[in-house]
């Protein structure tokens, strides 16, 4: 179990992969939402995601917030949640018209931040 923080965090970057593109679809938000749900502290990961969206969050910063997010909560995070968090980013991507190159190059990048955090 992790803390709101990390759930936050999460969220954040669920919806930076979802922004790659400039918008969110009905699809990818859904099943985020669907997959976050599942995970601790749901509520704030799903918020984080809405609320960004509400304010027009480039992805670049609400990448940067969950990334830090989770820097310094690291050690509530194991191998095992880290490995969920990406599966989660993958099944995301594949929710609408498959990963894109620059989806799966976010994704890549994100497991390597995750491996030094």
């Amino acid at each position: 179990m992790y803390s709101p923080d990390v759930a936050m965090g999460l969220g954040s970057i669920v919806y930076a992969l979802c922004k790659l593109d400039g918008q969110l679809h009905q699809d990818e938000t859904k099943l985020a939402c669907d997959l976050l749900a599942e995970g601790p502290y749901s509520d704030l990961a799903i918020c984080a995601m809405f609320l960004r969206d509400n304010v027009g969050e480039p992805a670049e910063e609400a990448s940067a917030f969950g990334l830090r997010r989770l820097a310094d909560k690291r050690v509530e995070i194991s191998q095992e949640t880290k490995k969920r968090f990406v599966r989660i980013l993958l099944r995301v991507a594949r929710a609408h018209e498959g990963i894109s190159r620059e989806e799966r190059a976010f994704i890549r990048q994100f497991w390597r931040e995750l491996q030094r955090i």
